[in-house]
């Protein structure tokens, strides 16, 4: 009894029109008693228990009939004003009415069923649609799992959780642990048990688009490491071609000239000597300073577990380059065209190596002037050298000591590890004369940019 009347509270609307309208709109039709039959006055009332039956649902409608049928005997079937029913053919014509409209509720009632389980459907499968475009616009478990859980919270309406660990979570009472992950658990799904069964085709579908979602960042995961690797390799047999390349020819340089030096039989002059000798000298310097980039590309690499990052001048970088090849500072800092300071953040040590380097090819293989330029823009910190070069695209200085692939390949690494790129391009000129194109003296561009 409690809960009947806790039900005409909630909806005590409903049950006005259920009870005063039916009497309401029969009074108003009493003055027309003798020109309208009761059958009448029972199909107008039909179609308001049509409108409660889809407005309110079966149990007004049923109330609404009962009432309709009581008012109609009262007031429009004789001896009028009372319930009593003395021609046998209203009584049936009651009956009919009655069951007709008590049969339009439960047919309503059923369609606004339907209607309702197809909304909630619908409703399930945009769900599902935002759930999928979501978690693909995510690249990492966390976001994903984060999104999944406002998401389903929110269509729902209710508090859902999702555990994105593989550990499962403390029992509570009423709520559901649904796994996440067929084989092993990558996750939980929590949520109330009482919204498994309206909702269980967006629940199960959210279970499996996870599952599958992890399923695949595992496997981008993999490909991205296979992908590393691949580079990796096709790197580390350019950087041994390059040592190849660096290291033989000024070793093959110093055993010809110190084998000529030790053959007793072989008779040199004084000054061929002293070539020799400043061959051996000058070639084992060479080779000193590719140990040097060794070394360098070495600290390069293993720097990523200790990427010491800090706040430094752009003087003080290119001092600190220039220190790195003190055998060479002059000779730059004699063409070098340097731009304002201006504050950079990463590791300083680092891009002084990198710079070092860029200088040192500038200075081999490129001519005056070099011109250094440092830009900060929308979040990238740059540094662009630019030098000329000679038609040949080789100096003179250079032809002698002719190899540069590990300074670039500094280069590289360093702004691999700043998560930034390194760039060089040469950009050759034309210019016509006697209607032909001719080659004129190129230009050499480095760049190295990385994120604030």
């Amino acid at each position: 009894m409690q809960s009947l009347w806790l039900a005409i509270g909630k909806n005590w609307r409903g049950w006005l029109n259920a009870t005063l309208l039916p009497v309401l709109l029969t009074a108003l039709l009493i003055p027309l008693r003798e020109q309208i039959s009761s059958t009448d006055v029972a199909m107008l009332q039909l179609v308001w228990i049509s409108w409660m039956a889809q407005r309110y649902g079966k149990t007004l409608a049923i109330a609404t009939t009962l009432v309709s049928v009581l008012v109609l005997n009262w007031c429009f079937v004789p001896p009028y004003y009372t319930l009593d029913v003395h021609d046998t053919r209203n009584l049936i014509s009651f009956v009919v009415m009655a069951s007709l409209g008590i049969f339009i509720s439960y047919l309503s009632d059923r369609i606004n069923r339907q209607l309702q389980k197809s909304r909630n459907l619908m409703s399930q499968l945009r769900a599902m649609y935002m759930l999928s475009k979501g978690l693909a616009g995510r690249s990492d478990w966390q976001s994903q799992c984060a999104f999944a859980q406002k998401l389903l919270s929110r269509r729902l309406r209710a508090e859902v959780q999702v555990v994105a660990n593989c550990n499962k979570p403390a029992a509570a009472a009423g709520m559901l642990q649904l796994q996440l992950g067929k084989n092993a658990a990558v996750g939980w799904l929590l949520l109330p048990e009482s919204l498994l069964l309206p909702n269980h085709t967006l629940i199960h579908a959210a279970q499996s688009l996870l599952g599958q979602s992890y399923a695949a960042l595992e496997l981008q995961q993999q490909a991205n490491k296979n992908l590393l690797q691949v580079e990796s390799e096709q790197q580390r047999a350019m950087l041994l071609r390059s040592l190849s390349h660096d290291l033989r020819t000024p070793l093959a340089t110093i055993m010809g000239a110190s084998s000529m030096l030790a053959d007793q039989d072989l008779v040199l002059s004084d000054e061929q000597r002293q070539q020799q000798a400043l061959n051996i000298y000058r070639h084992s310097k060479l080779l000193h300073q590719h140990f040097e980039k060794v070394l360098e590309l070495s600290k390069a690499q293993l720097a990523d577990v200790q990427l010491q990052r800090s706040h430094f001048s752009s003087d003080d970088l290119i001092a600190g380059a220039l220190g790195r090849r003190s055998e060479l500072a002059a000779d730059i800092a004699a063409k070098l065209s340097c731009p304002p300071a201006q504050a950079l953040t990463g590791d300083a040590d680092l891009l002084e190596i990198a710079l070092a380097n860029l200088l040192e090819n500038a200075l081999k293989y490129g001519a005056a002037p070099f011109v250094l330029s440092i830009e900060t823009t929308h979040g990238w910190q740059r540094l662009v050298l630019k030098n000329a070069l000679s038609q040949n695209g080789l100096t003179p200085r250079a032809a002698a000591d002719a190899g540069h692939g590990l300074g670039l390949r500094i280069c590289e690494t360093v702004a691999a590890l700043h998560g930034g790129r390194f760039s060089l391009q040469l950009k050759a000129d034309t210019a016509k004369r006697c209607n032909t194109e001719q080659a004129t003296a190129a230009e050499a561009v480095a760049t190295l940019e990385w994120p604030l």
